[in-house]
């Protein structure tokens, strides 16, 4: 097994449905990796067929961190991501093993590969103005070696949601190669209406169901938007089976193209645009990054 000295991070982020967990896994198992989980909603126990959290067996393929971490309801945030996701890193370094950041909630993986440092009221401050909020300073986990950042400036966010341009220290430290899938709308389309269908079949309605039951509030799961909403607005029968599939798919579609959105003002990101040659191409990439 292969173990790394020098302090790196793999981050992956792109489109829903473009390939990112099983491409993830791929990658870990090639690099002796352990992935950490940078989407919103996978965070949450029993939220497993509607958020595509990866299976028992593949968890057992690849050990997967910031998984099932809080209970529906609870209160998770960039913040709190954050901090956990240093954590994690700290640990993967600490066993001779590379970190690889894995998900398509943009702001969570930029919190960390960027390192934003936040003061005042911070997830209040973040929340209220744009992505760029928050002073991107070195990544800090528990006694972890900064992250050397690219970028020549920060902002600075105060209670007021001010933004103050302050010069970067100079940070020495771990090294990011992030890599971006981005297919094109016509290769994503009829992967959202195949994972629509498979989702069905393996019973996320009934997992919607069960969380209702167990007292996870109807406008909780709706406040996560996509399948979660959806499902709901199905079983309060306020539409069809059809209606269902048909929105569903509208409302991924939307998603994925906001997702392209923010993923192209990423900075110091490789960007895949060939599903068939995204394996290779970032097998490429990150062999030449960790030599």
């Amino acid at each position: 097994m292969i173990k790394y000295f020098m302090q790196k991070i793999v981050s992956i982020v792109g489109l829903t449905a473009s390939g990112k967990s099983g491409l993830g896994i791929k990658i870990a198992r090639e690099f002796n990796g352990e992935i950490i989980s940078a989407d919103s909603r996978q965070v949450y126990r029993g939220l497993d067929i509607g958020s595509a959290k990866v299976t028992e067996e593949e968890q057992k393929l690849v050990k997967h961190h910031l998984l099932d971490v809080v209970d529906p309801g609870e209160k998770f945030d960039v913040f709190e991501f954050q901090k956990r996701a240093y954590e994690a890193i700290d640990d993967i370094l600490s066993r001779g093993k590379l970190p690889i950041i894995v998900g398509g909630t943009g702001l969570y993986s930029r919190s960390v590969v960027e390192g934003y440092e936040f003061g005042g009221r911070e997830t209040d401050i973040f929340s209220s103005v744009s992505c760029d909020c928050g002073t991107r300073m070195p990544l800090r986990g528990t006694g972890a070696t900064p992250l050397r950042l690219l970028a020549q400036t920060v902002l600075v966010a105060d209670d007021t949601a001010s933004k103050t341009s302050v010069p970067l220290p100079s940070c020495p430290g771990f090294e990011v190669l992030q890599v971006c899938l981005m297919p094109s709308k016509e290769f994503i389309r009829p992967l959202v209406e195949k994972r629509i269908d498979e989702r069905l079949k393996c019973g996320m309605i009934q997992e919607t169901k069960q969380l209702l039951e167990r007292g996870v509030s109807e406008e909780w799961l709706q406040s996560l938007g996509l399948e979660y909403f959806w499902n709901v607005e199905y079983i309060k029968g306020r539409v069809t089976l059809d209606e269902y599939k048909k929105w569903l798919c509208i409302k991924s579609m939307q998603f994925a193209k906001r997702q392209r959105t923010w993923f192209k003002k990423e900075k110091n990101t490789v960007f895949l645009t060939e599903p068939e040659n995204f394996y290779l191409d970032a097998m490429k990439l990150i062999k030449r990054f960790l030599t």
